[in-house]
């Protein structure tokens, strides 16, 4: 293999596949990606056997070939080569790696593709296609509320609901419960699948390094246990996590006795600053409506707070209570002046949705107060 790329080209590509594959592993060769000449392109694989990621970079290709090499230390010489200079790669004898820029080389030992995971190809059962950036924006307001336990597995992941009617993207770690809804996608195929948090999140900073046009489009292919999100000259490939996703649409409450709505700009303030009164055994912020007021307050053992919002209410007096990290998550992140808070009543769950938006439901497990 015999290779010549600029410093920026090959940096971008070796950003791409290195971010979200896991470092952590048993297997030596998993350390490594794999580089392959294609054509005019090189192919990058990076895979920690859960998720991989394919990504082909420009470059001018003398001799064709394929090596894998370590990915740390591949990547920190290219970071130190001079700026603004080719770089010029071809490997050697007994699997040397040979990386020349101006007078500075190095060699590093690689391991042949053979040794290297195969990637498998997608069967395509279900697919489709939307807008990155509308995709980045379900996944944001969503992935919040998915569960980071592992003994949770079922809920570290996103639940994705493609019917004819609509596609939902849904999140939830038993406590709460965010659901993302997009109006049906044209020519794609009915599938409910569970994708891990970790790919998701690894596509939407890929879409946030990318910074697609509108005319873009990312496709979503999915096979009986595997997903790919292909983007241009990008592919993440993940498994899928196995097993029944809890029946969201029992936990949405459809009955409103009650109900206001308030700016979220306040309301994340004075959650924020009722925060800071944590108690020994878990935070808790309280709200009290009476008389067009909402009272916010917290106390712990050393530490109390109160705080009043204007808010339109003039039933009778109504008390609730909430972890305040589930209301400030869900306020940082909603994307409108104001909220609708709704109630069945304080001990059932609150439903939160955004003023002049459709697409988003967010619902609350109470505390006991």
């Amino acid at each position: 293999m015999k290779i010549n790329i600029t410093k920026e080209t090959l940096l971008e590509g070796i950003q791409v596949i290195s971010a979200g594959v896991s470092s952590r592993t048993t297997l030596p060769i998993l350390h490594n990606f794999l580089m392959e000449t294609q054509g005019d392109k090189i192919k990058l694989v990076r895979t920690d056997m859960e998720m991989a990621t394919v990504h082909y970079i420009q470059a001018e290709v003398e001799e064709e070939g394929a090596l894998t090499v370590p990915t740390k230390e591949f990547a920190d010489i290219i970071k130190n080569l001079p700026d603004g200079k080719e770089i010029n790669l071809f490997t050697g004898e007994n699997n040397k790696f040979h990386i020349k820029s101006g007078k500075s080389k190095f060699w590093v030992i690689g391991t042949p593709k053979a040794e290297y995971p195969a990637i498998p190809e997608i069967e395509k059962t279900g697919s489709v296609s939307l807008s990155p950036l509308e995709l980045q924006t379900m996944i944001d307001k969503t992935a919040f509320s998915a569960s980071t336990q592992e003994t949770r597995y079922i809920l570290n992941g996103l639940l994705w609901n493609n019917t004819a009617e609509k596609f939902e993207v849904v999140a939830t770690d038993g406590g709460r419960l965010a659901v993302a809804t997009h109006p049906a996608l044209p020519d794609s195929g009915e599938f409910k699948i569970i994708v891990p948090t970790k790919i998701l999140n690894e596509v939407v900073r890929f879409i946030s390094l990318s910074k697609p046009d509108k005319e873009t489009q990312i496709h979503v292919n999915v096979a009986s246990n595997q997903v790919s999100f292909e983007m241009k000259e990008t592919t993440f490939i993940s498994r899928l996590i196995e097993g029944n996703f809890p029946n969201y649409n029992q936990v949405i409450p459809t009955k409103k006795n009650m109900s206001f709505d308030v700016f979220t700009k306040e309301l994340l303030a004075a959650c924020r600053r009722a925060a800071l009164c944590s108690g020994e055994f878990g935070s808790t912020v309280k709200f009290h409506m009476e008389n067009n007021i909402m009272t916010v307050s917290s106390t712990s053992q050393n530490m109390e707070f109160t705080d009043e919002l204007p808010i339109e209410y003039t039933q009778e007096a109504f008390d609730c209570a909430f972890n305040p990290q589930y209301i400030i998550d869900v306020l940082k992140n909603v994307g409108s002046e104001k909220v609708v808070f709704s109630f069945v009543n304080a001990s059932q769950p609150v439903l939160i949705e955004p003023v002049g938006k459709e697409d988003l439901k967010y619902v609350i497990m109470p505390v006991r107060i």
